[in-house]
């Protein structure tokens, strides 16, 4: 039956094959045969990525680099990162007689499917970006979701860990462990900024945990005081980060800086300690030409204006306190943009998004004086506006746009230089409409 599911699922991707973010194929294929991910021929190296926040970007950094140093990938970059998925992109890395053509595959794997995917694929290496509070709906709880990435580890895949996050880095008892971390810098603080911190107490002994410092939320470098318990030690540690000049040093060796974000910073600090683990050479020449995948992070020149477009996970309080705090951190006065709303929540006749991620997003990064107008749009907006009150937006700054399109009828164009807008991750379109206009109206 195996030869029939690959088969028929390649046929069936040939002939629909312009339509590249369905997974259709991916389903034929398990359909056929529900061990489809177990008989599909896998390359020499197969880089399996999850965690809660910077698994695409990550995964569009390793395909990218892979790429422009010659080596041939399978991915599911363009999405799908359940088994449909997974056995999509599988399925495109063999030939009809199911002998592997690519060096590489990396497959980015929702937290919740690791059962369903990494026994079958049995991965070379396990990459986990970070475990943070997520979507109440779906992955309410850390613990949930690391026991979930634990059932489906098979013991001889290498995991890289992120060594300042003292909860991923636990993951794989028994599993070979490689550690990326960041160390100490002029932006961290000795007391958490942030109004989540998803650990607070030994894993070991449950004594509450003594931080040295914090990068944001949890992650940083702490000790319990009690037992001993700390952060392990990075094999791959980033050391500098120098905005003026785009550079990053990682273990002694300059990087081009790809993305101002810290979050982003993480991502291709990860994305390096693969590759140098697998042995790609010449890092920073393919980096040279790297940069975010536009949807989640664009810079658009209009005139005199600086549009800047960031993705922020929805419903994920994290990711969006991330993108505020961006917010906040870009130089000079600004006019902000937010479009949040869930676009499936919203096709459900009782518009049923679970709004609770608004209280632990950090939305006072929105209360300083260098945010001139803060714009909130969609069905949900005068949600948003609540939250905005409570966390010191000064009302008569605030404006609401139900239809997040028009929301550029409410920006000053002839008194600002610069509009950041923040989007969901599937509202980018409504992001480029709304760029769009404000380059009609800016003659």
């Amino acid at each position: 039956m195996f030869f029939i599911s690959l088969w028929l699922s390649k046929l069936y991707y040939f002939l629909t094959k312009r339509r590249a973010t369905t997974d259709k194929s991916g389903i034929l294929a398990r359909k056929i045969d529900p061990n489809f991910l177990r008989h599909v021929k896998k390359p020499p190296i197969v880089i399996a990525v999850t965690g809660t926040n910077g698994k695409t970007t990550t995964c569009n950094f390793l395909v990218d680099i892979l790429e422009k140093s010659g080596y041939k990938v399978t991915s599911n970059r363009e999405g799908a990162n359940y088994p449909a998925g997974v056995s999509k992109a599988l399925m495109r890395g063999v030939t009809v007689f199911n002998k592997s053509v690519a060096d590489v595959a990396v497959i980015e794997f929702d937290e919740l499917s690791s059962k369903e995917i990494l026994p079958f694929i049995r991965p070379t290496y396990t990459v986990v970006t970070n475990l943070f509070l997520d979507t109440m709906k779906r992955n309410a709880h850390t613990d949930f979701v690391f026991g979930k990435i634990e059932e489906g580890l098979p013991e001889d895949t290498a995991l890289f860990l992120n060594a300042d996050d003292l909860i991923s880095s636990q993951l794989g008892k028994n599993n070979k462990k490689i550690y990326y971390g960041i160390g100490r810098l002029p932006s961290d603080t000795e007391t958490n900024q942030s109004l989540v911190q998803d650990i607070r107490v030994c894993p070991v002994c449950y004594t509450p945990l003594e931080f040295e410092y914090f990068h944001y939320h949890h992650l940083g470098k702490a000790k319990c005081p009690s037992c001993g318990f700390t952060n392990p030690e990075p094999k791959y540690l980033l050391t500098r980060i120098d905005y003026d000049k785009k550079e990053i040093t990682i273990n002694g060796d300059n990087y081009v800086l790809v993305n101002e974000g810290l979050f982003n910073i993480y991502n291709e600090l990860l994305a390096i300690s693969v590759l140098r683990e697998i042995g790609v050479k010449d890092i920073d020449k393919s980096l040279k030409s790297l940069e975010v995948v536009r949807t989640r992070y664009n810079r658009t020149q209009i005139k005199n204006i600086e549009v800047i477009s960031q993705m922020a996970k929805g419903q994920n309080p994290i990711a969006v306190s991330r993108a505020l705090d961006y917010v906040k951190n870009v130089k000079g006065p600004k006019e902000v943009i937010i479009i949040l709303d869930d676009v499936y929540d919203r096709k459900a006749a009782n518009h049923s998004e679970v709004m609770s991620w608004l209280y632990d997003s950090d939305f006072e990064a929105l209360s300083g004086d260098n945010v001139k107008r803060l714009i909130l749009c969609g069905f949900r907006a005068y949600d948003y506006k609540v939250r905005a009150l409570l966390a010191g937006v000064k009302e008569e700054k605030i404006f609401v746009s139900t239809e997040e399109t028009e929301a550029y009828k409410y920006l000053d164009l002839n008194g600002t230089d610069k509009i950041v807008i923040v989007h969901d991750i599937y509202l980018n379109k409504k992001a480029d409409e709304i760029i769009s206009k404000i380059k009609d109206v800016v003659k």
